[in-house]
Parts: C-alpha cells; sequence; structure tokens
C-alpha cells in the first residue's frame, strides 16, 4: 500500500478516486493531518525555558495537540502498512512545516514530498513525477516565525497585564495591526477641516443637446500647491459670474485602461469585502472549500500572475466569447516582499463558467473567474478630450478652467469586468460631453456654480483596505491576514462599528503602553523581520541567529518596564441583564450555559460571541451561575 498525507481533510473526497485514475492497479490510501498535529504547549513552563514552550538554547518543545490525536493515531496506523509514504501538505512554508512535524512523529527517514498548486489529474501526475525531500530552510523560517511569535505573545503580554492590570494582550503582527487602526484615528481627531470654495462654469452644446463644464484651477494664480485651496467667498463669487471666456487648447487624446491583476489573497478579500460584503475569514474559507472541490488554484499566494501555460486555455474562452484575448501574457508587479511560490488565484478549468456545491462558493468562484479571465483580454481605449480655457479675472489676473471628458470607444476587458473590485472608485470625466474647440475660440458662459468644499480627514480603515494597507506595509503574510483580524476583533482590542474599524479603549490604552517602549509594534520593524523570515527561507541566515537578535532586544526593552510599578488586575464585571441573563467582560455579548451529563460531561458558561468574533472567553459553572473569579480565554 502506499500513503498519500495531505492536510485538509476537505480534499479526500476530490483524492481518494483521483489516485484510482492516476495509477490503476496499485494500492493508494490518503489521510489527512487536518492542519498542524504539533505545536508549543499553551502552558507549563520550567526553568530550562525563556518562556513556555521555547527553552534558553531556542530549542522549541513540541507536543501533540489535542484536536490532532485521532489524525495522528490514524496516520501512524496507516504508516506500519505503507511501502511508500508521500507527505502532500500544502505548497507553502507551513505546508512545509505540517510535513516535517508529520515526518517527526512517523520517525520515518525514507518518504516523498510532493506539492501542487491545484487539485487536478495534471498537477497531481506532475507532483507525483517530482518528488523531493523536505526543505528544512522553509521549515525553518515557520518554525523561526512561531517562536518569535511566541516571545513577543507571552513575554510581552505577562508585562502588559501587570501594568495595565487588565485582560490585554500583545503580538508581534496584531500589535502593529492595532497600531494602524490607533494612528488612522488619531489622524481623524486631530484632523484640522478647511472650508473652502470651487467654481464650476457651464457650457450648452445646442447641436447636440448637451450641457459640460468647466473646472476652476486657482493654483498658481490664486493659491499655491502647498495651500491650494480658496477660502475668500467674495473672489469665488466673482469667479462663477464670469460670462464669456476663450480657448487656451483643446486636445484629443487615446487612452488605454489596462484590466486588475489576477486574485491573490490579500486582493480576494477585499473584492469579496466590497462586493459580497464578507469578512476575510469567511472569503478565506469559502475559498479554501472551492480549492479542495478542485476548481481553483491555491488561494494563499502573493503571485499576481497566470502562468504561461494557461493562456492557451485563456485564449479559447475568450473566444467562445467574442473576446480577444492579449497575444503576449500580461504580467503583473508583485509587492514588495512576496514569495510569489504560487501563480494567482484561477479557475483550474477556464471554461467552467460556473463551479462551487453551495451559493456562497458560487458567488467567490464567479468573482474569480471573471476577475481571472479579464487580466489577460485586451484593454479598453478611451477618447479622451481636454480643453484649457481662459478668462480675466480681479486684478487682470488669469482665470484658469479645465475641462475633461472621455467616452469608451473599445470596452475590452470592461465587457466582463466593469472596474476594480478592490477599489470603490468614481469616474465623473465619463459623464462631462466636451465638444471639440478650437483655440482663440469664445464661449458664453451657461451659467456659473460656486462649490462650497472642505477638506475630508482620512476614512477609517474597513477590514478589506486595513489588510490592503498591511500587504502594502509588509505586515503579514497571505495566510495570516483573516486570521489577525478575527485575532484582534475577538480580543476586544478593535470594534467594528458600520464596516468600519475603531480602536476598542483597550486596543488604545495598550498601544499606549507599547508605542516608544518596544521595537516590535514600529510599522517598520515588522517588514524588515519578515525579510529575515526569507532570508532562512532561502538559506542565506539562520534561525538561532534571528531568534537570538530579537530576542535581545526584546529583554532590553522588557528590562526597562519590570521596574515599573504593578497596577492590580481589575475583577470581572459582572453584569446581569433583566433576564437574569450574564454578559461576558470582554466582548459584552451574553453568556450561555453549556452542559452535558455523565461520563466525559461538562458545565460551563461560554460566550455567544464565538461565531460573529471569535470571543473564547468562558467560565466554570458556580451554582449555576457563571465563576467570574476564574476566566478562561481572557
Amino acid at each position: 500500500m502506499k500513503l498519500l498525507i495531505i492536510e485538509a481533510p476537505g480534499k479526500l473526497k476530490k483524492l481518494q478516486p483521483m489516485m484510482k485514475k492516476l495509477r490503476p492497479g496499485e494500492d493508494w490510501q490518503v489521510v489527512a493531518s487536518g492542519g498542524h498535529i504539533r505545536d508549543l504547549p499553551a502552558k507549563g513552563q520550567d526553568d530550562s525555558m525563556i518562556t513556555t514552550g521555547v527553552r534558553k538554547n531556542y530549542t522549541p518543545v513540541y507536543e501533540i495537540l489535542d484536536k490532532s490525536g485521532r489524525a495522528v493515531k490514524t496516520i501512524k496506523a496507516a504508516a506500519k502498512q505503507a511501502s511508500e509514504i508521500y507527505l502532500a501538505t500544502d505548497p507553502d512554508r507551513e505546508g512545509e512545516s505540517i510535513s516535517w512535524h508529520i515526518q517527526q512523529v512517523l520517525a520515518v527517514k525514507n518518504y516523498k514530498r510532493i506539492t501542487f498548486n491545484e487539485i487536478t489529474l495534471k498537477r497531481v501526475e506532475e507532483a507525483l513525477a517530482n518528488p523531493r525531500q523536505i526543505d528544512l530552510n522553509r521549515v525553518a523560517s515557520q518554525e523561526c516565525r512561531r517562536v518569535l511569535d511566541r516571545l513577543v505573545g507571552y513575554l510581552v503580554t505577562q508585562e502588559l497585564r501587570r501594568l495595565m492590570g487588565k485582560p490585554t494582550s500583545a503580538g508581534r503582527v496584531q500589535s502593529p495591526a492595532v497600531f494602524l487602526v490607533v494612528l488612522r484615528e488619531r489622524e481623524i481627531r486631530n484632523f484640522q477641516v478647511i472650508n473652502h470654495f470651487g467654481v464650476r462654469l457651464f457650457f450648452a452644446d445646442v447641436s447636440r443637446g448637451t450641457t459640460w463644464y468647466a473646472e476652476w484651477q486657482p493654483v498658481p494664480d490664486f493659491a499655491s500647491k502647498d495651500v491650494p485651496y480658496v477660502q475668500d467667498i467674495n473672489l469665488a463669487q466673482l469667479v462663477a459670474g464670469t460670462r464669456n471666456i476663450v480657448v487656451e487648447s483643446c486636445e484629443d487624446r487615446k487612452a488605454e485602461r489596462h484590466p486588475p491583476a489576477p486574485f491573490i489573497s490579500s486582493t480576494l478579500q477585499q473584492a469579496a469585502s466590497n462586493a459580497l460584503k464578507w469578512d476575510p475569514d469567511k472569503t478565506m474559507q469559502v475559498a479554501q472549500r472551492l480549492y479542495e472541490q478542485g476548481v481553483i488554484t491555491y488561494h494563499r499566494t502573493d503571485n499576481p500572475n497566470v502562468p504561461d501555460e494557461a493562456m492557451e486555455d485563456i485564449r479559447t474562452v475568450a473566444n467562445a466569447l467574442g473576446l480577444n484575448a492579449v497575444d503576449e501574457r500580461r504580467t503583473f508587479k508583485a509587492a514588495e516582499g512576496a514569495q510569489e511560490g504560487h501563480p494567482a488565484i484561477t479557475p483550474t478549468y477556464w471554461s467552467e463558467r460556473s463551479a462551487g456545491e453551495k451559493d456562497d462558493e458560487l458567488a467567490l468562484y464567479k468573482l474569480i473567474w471573471v476577475r481571472a479571465l479579464a487580466s489577460q483580454l485586451e484593454a479598453a481605449i478611451y477618447d479622451v478630450r481636454t480643453a484649457k480655457l481662459l478668462a480675466v479675472g480681479p486684478g487682470g489676473k488669469a482665470l484658469r478652467f479645465t475641462a475633461s471628458g472621455k467616452t469608451l470607444c473599445h470596452p475590452g476587458w470592461m465587457k466582463v469586468l466593469k472596474g476594480d473590485d478592490t477599489d470603490e472608485e468614481e469616474d465623473a470625466e465619463a459623464d462631462n460631453p466636451v465638444p471639440a474647440l478650437t483655440p482663440k475660440q469664445i464661449l458664453s458662459v451657461h451659467s456659473g456654480e460656486l462649490l462650497k468644499k472642505k477638506t475630508q480627514p482620512p476614512s477609517r480603515y474597513t477590514k478589506a483596505s486595513l489588510i490592503k494597507e498591511m500587504e502594502r506595509r509588509g505586515i503579514g503574510r497571505p495566510s495570516t491576514f483573516a486570521s489577525i483580524l478575527k485575532n484582534i476583533t475577538s480580543k476586544g482590542l478593535i470594534e467594528e462599528k458600520s464596516r468600519k474599524l475603531v480602536p476598542a479603549p483597550l486596543g488604545e490604552e495598550t498601544i499606549a503602553k507599547l508605542e516608544g517602549f518596544f521595537s516590535f509594534v514600529e510599522l517598520d520593524f515588522t517588514r524588515e523581520l519578515e525579510r529575515d523570515l526569507d532570508k532562512i527561507a532561502q538559506g542565506q541566515d539562520t534561525y538561532g541567529a534571528v531568534v537570538a537578535r530579537l530576542h535581545k532586544r526584546l529583554e532590553e526593552e522588557l528590562s526597562q518596564q519590570r521596574g515599573m510599578p504593578s497596577v492590580p488586575m481589575a475583577s470581572a464585571p459582572r453584569p446581569a441583564t433583566a433576564g437574569g441573563a450574564f454578559n461576558c467582560p470582554k466582548c459584552n455579548q451574553p453568556l450561555a450555559r453549556r452542559q452535558k451529563k455523565g461520563d466525559g460531561g461538562y458545565d460551563f458558561w461560554g460566550c455567544t460571541g464565538y461565531r460573529s468574533n471569535g470571543c473564547k472567553v468562558s467560565f466554570p459553572s458556580l451554582n449555576g451561575k457563571p465563576d467570574f473569579d476564574k476566566p478562561r480565554g481572557v
């Protein structure tokens, strides 16, 4: 018997029958690990350790996860009967690490490591034909990330709770994410609104029965580039009263608009947030199911490019739909620091316009299919007309106006995708039908409008825009964005109000204690560390050196805080509603009693916010009520 060990149980349905097609006459068994089978222990520390799970020589201590006991037993039993063992966990650093942990637990030296970016006969066949050994550099990179997360999370959280007397937490990646939200809130609070004025002149095009407009450009004659605002209402009213104007120039040109790139993990989450109003966590769960069904490529990627070999299929589909694909594959630049280990998220079978078993899967697949196809279609082409107009203003100064309009003359990719659904943009130029004008032509102004304007503070982040900013700054990785957001909301550090993220009081207090004292919260620090982790994966740096450098700096920063006085931990509030229900002291959602009698029974109160915000707070039951003196999950 030959054994294929995969990561996600959802792939079993697809892979088990596939192996019979690929290897007829051979006996194959496919089993799933269910993700990681080992991790650092959650508790338990002795004198040999810096903190729980990390020894003083930086060697991590691992234990089998409670959830993985059954899977490990199944894998071990199957491995004893196997003549060949194939480790086929996901094709990223986490997957490489999971394969290594399985290999360590099985204590096998003879194995074959294979990976595939999509669950199709072709890709699995290629993987089986090209086995390799586990990449220990990639394993070391993931191990380094996990150990650094533990050092920061446990050591700093413990110190913060001592200093604040509150059940807060810190994290190597979660704290910079919270910091971004806090910084944006400070910008909004400190924003000084500037009231100013603009002018729009309207013209009638009698021959076409339309009206068009031109905007006043006060820079450089009445304002500067540094302060481009006109705050004198009398001046603006005089300009709005302009009735005759002369054409300085009128230019026609063609402008191309290229399609957005196929989805990567972050842009998929942004698009689903804007188009489907989904949380990032839901988006990745649905994408996981589509990947397991074999209808999309691997969904944890930062590479925005389709592979060369997909172009033939793309052209076939485009031709069938009456669309024109580009002659040469269009490429897109990846973000700085991108690993580009896997291609963009695309359909595995391009001819399938619809795929998925449930409504949410169908909806997400449609987004992926349309976006991926559009990325390789011809550019949209606009006819753009720009007119510059002049008049004489107060004191003989020139009044300059600009009129811009554009008309779509060749839709190209926009036949299938109107715009980039990761952005929410409006295009006013398309609604301004500027006629053909000639220099020195004199125009009569139909009417003038005084525009009352005011500067706007920056918008609060949505989950989608925070992911975009985290990606831009190198905070987190494709596989971690969704879990980071879930983490910081469930811990009461940020809140979501009308789809906008605001820092919770606990989040602001926590950042105030970290900012200026701990370097890991600085936005550039995380990006630099990601580069170090990349170097480990590439064999250019070592696990021990990177961990030692960060731990040294962290201990120096902690030592400065350890002399500060402690604040007693505030007792958890015990509010009860009129109906006698109890609320979670962390997220204020109702607590619900969970009971099971008999062997393996339990009796506790858990937060009902678990499904909506991931809150894991619970309390043992005491005389039928929550024992608030013994909280868990805070």
